[in-house]
């Protein structure tokens, strides 16, 4: 609801017919998705596809949620919140995927030799 009362719901109509159940299954029983959108793919026909799919499904829903730039931060934001949950969906249907934890260090009190 952050992104807009049923702007979700709007989106997953306007995907293509082999991911709009997938996908809408996975929104409503999902409890983790890849936030970050870091993920590292070996396969460029896999990385096509998966651009191939999510920039063809975002052109659709520009034509609905529209480029305004007086519109609230979370409203511009919706693309990003749907491809932060495509991408988690998308590669655990269509690929073998492991998850590892990415890992922070505060580099404050580290000593930089220049």
């Amino acid at each position: 609801m952050y992104h807009g009362y049923g702007e979700l719901d709007k989106a997953i109509e306007l995907l293509d017919n082999e991911n709009r159940e997938d996908f809408r299954n996975w929104v409503n029983s999902s409890v983790s998705f890849s936030a970050n959108n870091v993920f590292i793919c070996k396969s460029p026909a896999l990385y096509n596809d998966y651009c191939k799919s999510l920039f063809q499904w975002l052109e659709k829903c520009e034509q609905i949620f529209g480029f305004d730039p007086n519109r609230p931060y979370s409203r511009i934001r919706v693309y990003a919140f749907l491809a932060e949950r495509y991408l988690s969906y998308w590669f655990k249907k269509n690929s073998n995927y492991i998850i590892w934890p990415m890992k922070f260090h505060d580099i404050t009190n580290d000593k930089i030799n220049f």
